[in-house]
Protein backbone atom coordinates (compact mmCIF):
# COMPACT_ATOMS: atom_id res chain seq x y z
CA UNK A 1 0.00 0.00 0.00
CA UNK A 2 1.74 3.14 -1.21
CA UNK A 3 1.74 6.03 1.25
CA UNK A 4 0.94 8.99 -0.97
CA UNK A 5 0.83 11.27 2.07
CA UNK A 6 4.53 10.63 2.70
CA UNK A 7 5.50 11.49 -0.88
CA UNK A 8 3.54 14.77 -0.72
CA UNK A 9 5.20 15.68 2.57
CA UNK A 10 8.60 14.81 1.15
CA UNK A 11 8.10 17.08 -1.85
CA UNK A 12 6.76 19.90 0.32
CA UNK A 13 9.69 19.73 2.72
CA UNK A 14 12.54 19.41 0.26
CA UNK A 15 11.07 21.02 -2.87
CA UNK A 16 11.57 20.28 -6.54
CA UNK A 17 15.14 21.55 -6.52
CA UNK A 18 18.73 20.48 -6.10
CA UNK A 19 18.02 20.31 -2.36
CA UNK A 20 15.86 17.24 -2.98
CA UNK A 21 18.70 15.52 -4.79
CA UNK A 22 21.24 16.45 -2.12
CA UNK A 23 18.96 15.35 0.71
CA UNK A 24 18.44 11.97 -0.92
CA UNK A 25 22.17 11.55 -1.49
CA UNK A 26 23.01 12.41 2.12
CA UNK A 27 20.60 9.90 3.67
CA UNK A 28 21.93 6.40 4.22
CA UNK A 29 22.01 3.41 6.55
CA UNK A 30 25.15 1.73 7.86
CA UNK A 31 25.38 -2.00 8.59
CA UNK A 32 26.58 -2.50 12.17
CA UNK A 33 26.25 -6.27 12.46
CA UNK A 34 25.27 -9.31 10.40
CA UNK A 35 24.35 -12.76 11.69
CA UNK A 36 23.88 -15.76 9.41
CA UNK A 37 22.96 -15.40 5.75
CA UNK A 38 21.86 -11.90 4.75
CA UNK A 39 21.73 -10.55 1.19
CA UNK A 40 21.58 -6.96 -0.07
CA UNK A 41 19.88 -6.10 -3.35
CA UNK A 42 20.54 -2.90 -5.25
CA UNK A 43 17.70 -1.14 -7.03
CA UNK A 44 18.99 -2.50 -10.36
CA UNK A 45 18.73 -6.08 -9.07
CA UNK A 46 22.40 -6.67 -8.30
CA UNK A 47 22.83 -8.82 -5.19
CA UNK A 48 25.68 -9.50 -2.80
CA UNK A 49 26.21 -10.81 0.74
CA UNK A 50 25.54 -8.03 3.24
CA UNK A 51 28.74 -7.00 5.03
CA UNK A 52 29.45 -5.06 8.23
CA UNK A 53 30.40 -1.49 7.34
CA UNK A 54 28.40 -1.49 4.10
CA UNK A 55 26.45 1.71 3.37
CA UNK A 56 22.91 1.27 2.06
CA UNK A 57 21.06 4.01 0.20
CA UNK A 58 17.61 4.66 -1.21
CA UNK A 59 16.31 1.72 -3.25
CA UNK A 60 18.46 -0.94 -1.59
CA UNK A 61 16.87 -4.01 0.00
CA UNK A 62 17.94 -6.39 2.77
CA UNK A 63 16.77 -10.01 2.86
CA UNK A 64 17.46 -12.40 5.74
CA UNK A 65 17.04 -16.16 5.96
CA UNK A 66 16.35 -18.45 8.93
CA UNK A 67 18.49 -17.78 12.03
CA UNK A 68 19.84 -14.59 10.42
CA UNK A 69 19.51 -10.87 11.10
CA UNK A 70 21.12 -7.52 10.40
CA UNK A 71 21.46 -4.37 12.50
CA UNK A 72 21.28 -1.06 10.61
CA UNK A 73 21.74 2.51 11.85
CA UNK A 74 20.38 5.43 9.83
CA UNK A 75 21.73 8.92 9.28
CA UNK A 76 19.12 10.26 11.73
CA UNK A 77 20.46 7.97 14.47
CA UNK A 78 17.59 5.48 14.36
CA UNK A 79 18.33 1.76 14.50
CA UNK A 80 16.49 -1.27 13.18
CA UNK A 81 17.10 -5.00 13.30
CA UNK A 82 15.94 -6.88 10.22
CA UNK A 83 14.91 -10.13 11.89
CA UNK A 84 15.13 -13.62 10.39
CA UNK A 85 13.08 -14.55 7.30
CA UNK A 86 12.43 -10.93 6.42
CA UNK A 87 12.65 -8.57 3.45
CA UNK A 88 12.95 -4.78 3.76
CA UNK A 89 13.37 -2.11 1.09
CA UNK A 90 14.73 1.38 1.83
CA UNK A 91 12.11 2.97 -0.41
CA UNK A 92 12.60 6.68 0.39
CA UNK A 93 15.45 8.32 2.32
CA UNK A 94 16.22 12.02 2.69
CA UNK A 95 18.37 13.87 5.22
CA UNK A 96 19.43 17.48 5.36
CA UNK A 97 23.14 18.09 5.98
CA UNK A 98 24.24 18.40 9.60
CA UNK A 99 27.47 19.29 11.36
CA UNK A 100 29.40 17.37 14.00
CA UNK A 101 31.78 14.45 14.24
CA UNK A 102 29.51 11.90 15.90
CA UNK A 103 28.98 8.60 14.13
CA UNK A 104 25.36 7.71 13.36
CA UNK A 105 25.05 5.25 16.25
CA UNK A 106 26.16 7.94 18.71
CA UNK A 107 23.32 10.29 17.80
CA UNK A 108 20.66 10.61 20.50
CA UNK A 109 18.21 12.59 18.34
CA UNK A 110 17.54 13.47 14.73
CA UNK A 111 20.40 15.91 13.89
CA UNK A 112 18.51 17.48 10.97
CA UNK A 113 15.20 17.18 9.17
CA UNK A 114 14.88 13.69 7.72
CA UNK A 115 12.42 11.47 5.89
CA UNK A 116 12.55 7.67 5.96
CA UNK A 117 10.12 5.25 4.32
CA UNK A 118 10.89 1.55 4.69
CA UNK A 119 8.83 -1.10 2.93
CA UNK A 120 8.52 -4.28 4.99
CA UNK A 121 7.73 -6.77 2.24
CA UNK A 122 7.44 -9.69 4.65
CA UNK A 123 8.84 -10.67 8.02
CA UNK A 124 9.73 -8.53 11.01
CA UNK A 125 11.76 -5.50 12.01
CA UNK A 126 12.37 -4.20 15.52
CA UNK A 127 14.26 -1.15 16.58
CA UNK A 128 14.53 2.28 18.14
CA UNK A 129 13.64 5.51 16.37
CA UNK A 130 15.41 8.40 18.09
CA UNK A 131 13.59 11.64 18.85
CA UNK A 132 12.67 13.24 15.53
CA UNK A 133 12.63 16.91 14.63
CA UNK A 134 9.43 18.68 13.65
CA UNK A 135 8.74 17.81 10.03
CA UNK A 136 10.72 14.56 10.11
CA UNK A 137 9.07 11.18 9.54
CA UNK A 138 10.05 7.55 9.98
CA UNK A 139 7.52 5.24 8.32
CA UNK A 140 7.42 1.47 7.95
CA UNK A 141 4.99 0.48 5.24
CA UNK A 142 3.40 -2.95 4.73
CA UNK A 143 0.59 -4.16 2.46
CA UNK A 144 -1.88 -3.93 5.36
CA UNK A 145 -0.83 -0.61 6.84
CA UNK A 146 1.93 1.81 7.78
CA UNK A 147 3.50 2.42 11.18
CA UNK A 148 4.43 6.09 11.69
CA UNK A 149 7.07 6.05 14.43
CA UNK A 150 8.31 8.98 16.51
CA UNK A 151 10.80 8.27 19.25
CA UNK A 152 10.17 4.76 20.55
CA UNK A 153 11.23 1.16 20.66
CA UNK A 154 8.95 -0.78 18.34
CA UNK A 155 8.23 -3.96 16.42
CA UNK A 156 6.49 -4.26 13.04
CA UNK A 157 5.73 -7.69 11.59
CA UNK A 158 3.83 -8.86 8.50
CA UNK A 159 3.36 -12.59 8.02
CA UNK A 160 1.37 -14.97 5.86
CA UNK A 161 -0.31 -17.79 7.77
CA UNK A 162 -1.00 -20.71 5.47
CA UNK A 163 -3.13 -22.59 8.00
CA UNK A 164 -5.51 -19.65 8.45
CA UNK A 165 -5.12 -18.40 4.88
CA UNK A 166 -4.53 -14.82 5.95
CA UNK A 167 -1.98 -12.06 6.16
CA UNK A 168 -1.41 -10.62 9.62
CA UNK A 169 0.15 -7.28 10.56
CA UNK A 170 1.50 -6.67 14.07
CA UNK A 171 2.63 -3.25 15.28
CA UNK A 172 3.98 -2.92 18.83
CA UNK A 173 4.63 0.43 20.52
CA UNK A 174 6.86 -0.25 23.47
CA UNK A 175 7.30 3.13 25.13
CA UNK A 176 6.80 6.10 22.81
CA UNK A 177 4.66 7.39 19.95
CA UNK A 178 3.44 5.22 17.07
CA UNK A 179 0.45 5.79 14.77
CA UNK A 180 -1.15 3.07 12.67
CA UNK A 181 -2.28 4.13 9.19
CA UNK A 182 -4.56 1.54 7.59
CA UNK A 183 -8.11 0.70 6.49
CA UNK A 184 -10.38 -0.60 9.22
CA UNK A 185 -13.82 0.12 10.62
CA UNK A 186 -14.46 1.60 14.04
CA UNK A 187 -11.95 2.17 16.81
CA UNK A 188 -9.50 -0.19 18.47
CA UNK A 189 -10.52 -1.76 21.74
CA UNK A 190 -7.61 -3.29 23.62
CA UNK A 191 -8.19 -6.56 25.43
CA UNK A 192 -6.00 -9.09 27.18
CA UNK A 193 -2.32 -8.30 26.74
CA UNK A 194 -3.20 -4.78 25.54
CA UNK A 195 -3.85 -6.15 22.05
CA UNK A 196 -6.31 -4.56 19.62
CA UNK A 197 -7.45 -6.73 16.69
CA UNK A 198 -9.11 -5.55 13.45
CA UNK A 199 -9.80 -6.84 9.98
CA UNK A 200 -8.37 -4.93 7.01
CA UNK A 201 -11.46 -3.51 5.29
CA UNK A 202 -11.04 -3.55 1.51
CA UNK A 203 -14.38 -1.75 1.22
CA UNK A 204 -12.86 1.42 2.68
CA UNK A 205 -11.14 3.61 0.08
CA UNK A 206 -9.18 5.95 2.37
CA UNK A 207 -6.66 5.21 5.09
CA UNK A 208 -7.33 6.29 8.67
CA UNK A 209 -4.81 6.98 11.40
CA UNK A 210 -4.93 6.25 15.12
CA UNK A 211 -2.27 6.41 17.85
CA UNK A 212 -1.14 3.18 19.49
CA UNK A 213 -0.71 3.72 23.25
CA UNK A 214 2.63 2.76 24.83
CA UNK A 215 2.90 -0.93 25.77
CA UNK A 216 0.09 -1.78 23.32
CA UNK A 217 -0.11 -3.84 20.12
CA UNK A 218 -2.43 -3.67 17.14
CA UNK A 219 -3.21 -6.62 14.89
CA UNK A 220 -4.70 -6.22 11.41
CA UNK A 221 -5.78 -9.24 9.36
CA UNK A 222 -6.65 -9.83 5.71
CA UNK A 223 -8.09 -13.12 4.50
CA UNK A 224 -6.72 -14.57 1.30
CA UNK A 225 -10.34 -15.29 0.38
CA UNK A 226 -11.12 -11.57 0.27
CA UNK A 227 -11.96 -10.78 -3.38
CA UNK A 228 -9.66 -7.74 -3.24
CA UNK A 229 -6.72 -9.50 -1.61
CA UNK A 230 -4.69 -9.56 -4.81
CA UNK A 231 -5.13 -5.79 -5.13
CA UNK A 232 -3.52 -5.33 -1.72
CA UNK A 233 -0.88 -8.06 -1.63
CA UNK A 234 1.77 -8.57 -4.32
CA UNK A 235 2.19 -12.31 -4.80
CA UNK A 236 5.77 -11.89 -6.03
CA UNK A 237 6.87 -9.38 -3.41
CA UNK A 238 4.89 -10.08 -0.24
CA UNK A 239 4.65 -13.87 -0.20
CA UNK A 240 7.70 -15.16 1.72
CA UNK A 241 9.57 -18.12 0.23
CA UNK A 242 8.66 -20.19 3.30
CA UNK A 243 4.92 -19.38 3.07
CA UNK A 244 3.85 -23.03 2.95
CA UNK A 245 5.25 -23.72 6.40
CA UNK A 246 2.15 -22.19 7.96
CA UNK A 247 4.08 -20.43 10.70
CA UNK A 248 2.11 -18.17 13.00
CA UNK A 249 3.38 -14.66 13.75
CA UNK A 250 4.49 -14.17 17.31
CA UNK A 251 1.71 -12.87 19.55
CA UNK A 252 3.03 -10.35 22.05
CA UNK A 253 1.62 -9.86 25.52
CA UNK A 254 2.55 -7.52 28.29
CA UNK A 255 4.31 -10.43 29.98
CA UNK A 256 6.99 -10.47 27.28
CA UNK A 257 10.43 -9.22 28.14
CA UNK A 258 12.11 -6.35 26.30
CA UNK A 259 14.12 -8.43 23.84
CA UNK A 260 13.09 -6.11 21.00
CA UNK A 261 14.88 -3.11 22.50
CA UNK A 262 17.85 -2.33 20.29
CA UNK A 263 20.98 -1.20 22.10
CA UNK A 264 23.83 -1.64 19.62
CA UNK A 265 27.25 -2.22 21.08
CA UNK A 266 30.20 -0.24 19.85
CA UNK A 267 31.18 -1.84 16.55
CA UNK A 268 34.26 0.36 16.17
CA UNK A 269 32.83 1.64 12.90
CA UNK A 270 33.21 5.36 12.31
CA UNK A 271 30.41 6.91 10.24
CA UNK A 272 31.08 10.46 9.11
CA UNK A 273 28.31 13.05 9.11
CA UNK A 274 26.89 13.47 5.57
CA UNK A 275 28.09 17.05 5.16
CA UNK A 276 31.74 16.05 5.71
Amino acid sequence: MKNSRFHLVLLALFGLSALTINAAQLASAKVLSVTGTVTSYAENGDESPLAVGEVLTQGDSVVTTALSNALLVFSNGSEIVVEENSSVTLAELAQEAFSGKKSYEQLQADPSKSQSLLELNYGKVSGHVKKLRAGSEFLIETPLGTAAIRGTNFTVEIRYNAERGEFILFVRNLNGKVDIISRYAGSFEYGRGNVGDKGFDTGISDDKSDPIPPAHIIVIRLSEDDPHCDDIVDRLKNYPPFKNEGTQPEVFTDDDDDDDVVTPEDQAVEIISPNT
